[in-house]
């Protein structure tokens, strides 16, 4: 939006809880682009020379998807754009990313969904088809194992539950967005 303050708005929480959702209402509302760290991360898995070279530990991958979210989002930021970030963060990019906004005079915002009905997580989960080219659809097995293991982000912060509806939690975003500080 023109005039406006980039946002950069880190998306975070359990897998299945709506994080993708409300990043795509978000970059809409915001004009902003959007950096998911499964679509990045599954371009490298669709060049089978590359993937083999960062077939690695679980926090190298991360470390991988982090670096290539945060060039996405600083090339927005150069550019006077705001930036929506989704995936499941840890507070090590969480602090890197504040100082990039920091760095470009950006508002950094965090939100985190988290689903405190976990039938309804269950049935959000199973099934749930991303189409996502050289990606992978996650077990609701999995999905548990992260639920069990997710470690909330330090720091302020909105917290969603998706046992509301989209809509409903797009709307409470995009107030808080707009009534924290420029």
């Amino acid at each position: 939006m023109a005039g406006e303050v980039p946002r950069l708005i880190l998306v975070t929480g359990w897998t299945g809880a709506g994080k993708s959702t409300l990043s795509d209402g978000l970059a809409q509302e915001f004009g902003a682009t959007v950096a998911s760290f499964d679509w990045l991360m599954s371009g490298l898995r669709a060049m089978d020379e590359i993937w083999d070279v960062v077939e690695l530990p679980p926090e190298r991958q991360r470390r991988v998807g982090w670096n290539l979210m945060s060039r996405v989002a600083e090339q927005q930021l150069r550019r006077g754009s705001s930036c929506v970030l989704d995936l499941v963060a840890r507070d090590e990019p969480r602090f890197e990313w504040m100082a990039l906004a920091d760095r470009y005079e950006a508002r950094f915002h965090v939100i985190e969904c988290v689903c405190s009905d976990k039938a309804l997580h269950q049935a959000r989960t199973k099934g749930r088809e991303r189409s996502i080219p050289g990606w992978y659809e996650l077990s609701w097995e999995r999905v548990a194992a992260g639920r069990e293991h997710y470690e909330p982000l330090s720091g302020p912060k909105l917290v969603l539950d998706a046992v509301a509806p989209a809509e409903s939690n797009l709307s409470a975003a995009i107030e808080w967005l707009n009534q924290s500080p420029k």
